[in-house]
């Protein structure tokens, strides 16, 4: 199974500080993977070093085998590294539609035309909704066209900062299976995500990240019932 993405040995911060560091990931392709940790762990920090928006300390990013820690935010997209951030950021006065041609504003008509039918038939409720203007939709729904967006780039690896954020456990049980159907479709998914429990049950691989640097990793169900996670995330 070959590796979409990779950080290696990564290091990023603010001015001189630094919040991440010795950061080594892997998101192969067909595969969830998930990073865990509490707030002020440096993940969303993570996110924004890989896609492009806070550049490097150290270390470097690889997609699809190729480097991209030299390209800026753009370039990483057109190469096929997308992010959904948190907080969804849609442009609220336009319609779902609009929403999602401007996530392919790279292709041609014809190849935006057609992916954005799939992204449709992904997410039916959009399809029933794509006149309506994204700031008058429910908080999953939103989150919906933010990651239907991030799929009108043709992603090779999408990286998706606390897509659950306030959203309720049934949309997030539903968003969790779209995400695994992506992967499916060979799409590499990063996600950073605070349920910990529902993330680590689902995901194939995730990584637990504790101020600033990776400090366990392995299969989601085996870091599940681990001591770490049970006494830290759970409170068991």
């Amino acid at each position: 199974m070959s590796v979409l993405l990779e950080a290696k040995e990564l290091g990023a911060g603010y001015g001189p500080l630094r919040i991440i560091r010795n950061i080594n990931i892997k998101v192969p392709e067909k595969q969830l993977t998930v990073i865990v940790g509490p707030n002020g762990a440096g993940k969303t920090t993570l996110m924004r070093a890989l896609s492009g928006i806070l550049p490097l300390t150290e270390g470097g990013v690889t997609l699809a085998g190729a480097a991209v820690e030299s390209l800026n935010v753009s370039r990483r997209v057109a190469n096929g590294l997308v992010l959904v951030p948190e907080g969804r950021h849609l442009f609220a006065q336009m319609t779902v539609e609009e929403n999602l041609e401007l996530g392919g504003y790279l292709l041609r008509s014809s190849e935006r035309r057609a992916l954005k039918e799939q992204v449709l038939q992904l997410f039916p409720r959009l399809a029933e909704r794509r006149q309506q203007l994204a700031g008058t939709m429910s908080g999953g729904e939103q989150q919906m066209v933010a990651v239907g967006r991030a799929l009108m780039g043709k992603p090779k690896c999408m990286l998706l900062d606390e897509p659950s954020l306030g959203l309720a456990p049934k949309m997030v049980a539903e968003l969790f299976r779209i995400l695994k159907q992506i992967c499916q479709s060979g799409t590499g998914v990063l996600l950073v995500e605070q349920n910990v429990r529902q993330a680590l049950s689902i995901c194939d691989h995730a990584y637990i990240l504790e101020q600033g640097q990776v400090v366990a990793e392995g299969p989601g169900q085996e870091l599940l019932q681990g001591e770490r996670i049970r006494k830290s995330y759970l409170g068991m």
